[in-house]
C-alpha cells in the first residue's frame, strides 16, 4: 500500500536523520532554519536523504545539510569534503548497481543502489536530486521539492 502525503516538517526530520547518523559514524551538521513543512511521504522521503547522507557520511567525512527555499521550490543542500566524483560519473552514479568503489567490498561500499532509490523517491514527490562538485572541494548533493508538492504522484502509486 502507498504512504500517503502527510505534513512533514523538514528541519525536524533533518535533525533527527543528523543526530541519528552522526552517534554511528562521521557528525552530520544541520545548518538551522525556521521550521519548514511540506506535504509528503515522511517515511519515503527519510529513506532518500538517509542514502544521500549516508553517502556524504561514507565518502566525504560527514556532511553539512541546510534548507533553502526559493519561489515555488525547497531546496536541500548536502555538503561534504570528501573527494568529489569525476565529472563524467555524475549523472552515471544514479544508475542501479553503479559503484564508483571498485573493491567489492560491502565494507567499502554499498550494492550501488542508494542513489537510484533516493533520486526516484525524490521524483515520485515531484522533485529531483542531483550531485556537482563544489569549488572548494568535496560534493554537493542537491534535492529540489516542489513547494505545495503539486508535482507528487497520487497516493494509489506505489513509492519505494
Amino acid at each position: 500500500m502507498a504512504e500517503p502525503l502527510e505534513p512533514v516538517n523538514l528541519n525536524g526530520l533533518l535533525a533527527d536523520l543528523a543526530a541519528e547518523l552522526s552517534a554511528s559514524g562521521p557528525p552530520v551538521t544541520l545548518i538551522v532554519s525556521p521550521p519548514h513543512i511540506l506535504p509528503l511521504r515522511r517515511m519515503a522521503l527519510h529513506r532518500a536523504l538517509r542514502n544521500l547522507l549516508e553517502n556524504a557520511q561514507r565518502y566525504g567525512a560527514g556532511a553539512t545539510v541546510g534548507i533553502s527555499p526559493a519561489g515555488t521550490e525547497t531546496f536541500i543542500i548536502i555538503d561534504d569534503a570528501g573527494p568529489g566524483i569525476p565529472e563524467a560519473d555524475l549523472e552515471r552514479v544514479f544508475d542501479p548497481f553503479e559503484r564508483l568503489e571498485t573493491s567489492r567490498s560491502r565494507e567499502t561500499g554499498g550494492a550501488g543502489l542508494g542513489l537510484p532509490i533516493a533520486r526516484a523517491i525524490l521524483r515520485a514527490h515531484g522533485g529531483e536530486v542531483s550531485l556537482s562538485n563544489r569549488p572548494e572541494g568535496g560534493l554537493r548533493a542537491t534535492v529540489r521539492l516542489p513547494a505545495a508538492n503539486q508535482g507528487a504522484k497520487s497516493s494509489g502509486e506505489r513509492v519505494a
